[in-house]
């Protein structure tokens, strides 16, 4: 698994490790990833201080879902960070805030060729 960022360089972030519990957000990551207009939404307590979103995936109905562990941050969250950990994405707001962030991303597995997932969430914290 792995984040990286777009830009001038195209900047691997890295991938990041959770050493405390993460709670999972609810919510989920709606529709239109396979046509690159992804929108999901979670919720998040400030007190969780992290949450987990999973991993958007390929496949669907009858088809094994095949995670989408290559992720490039195309839109950086502008209130927390986003990271990576082996159960999906990890979105860290910055200390005191509460409200609503987004970030977008292109999604890519190694397992499924030339195809990507791409998509913004918006993740509200209480």
């Amino acid at each position: 698994m792995k984040i990286m960022t777009t830009g001038l360089a195209g900047l691997a972030i890295g991938a990041f490790s959770a050493t405390s519990a993460l709670a999972d957000c609810s919510g989920g990551f709606g529709r239109g990833w396979a046509s690159g207009k992804g929108n999901g939404a979670f919720e998040m307590q400030a007190a969780d201080k992290a949450c987990t979103m999973g991993f958007t995936g390929f496949g669907g109905g009858n088809s094994e879902r095949i995670p989408a562990t290559e992720i490039r941050l195309t839109t950086a969250p502008k209130s927390g960070k986003l990271g990576v950990s082996a159960k999906g994405m990890v979105y860290t707001p910055n200390p005191g805030f509460k409200g609503k962030d987004k970030f977008c991303t292109r999604n890519t597995s190694a397992k499924v060729k030339g195809e990507t997932l791409s998509g913004c969430v918006t993740v509200t914290v209480k």
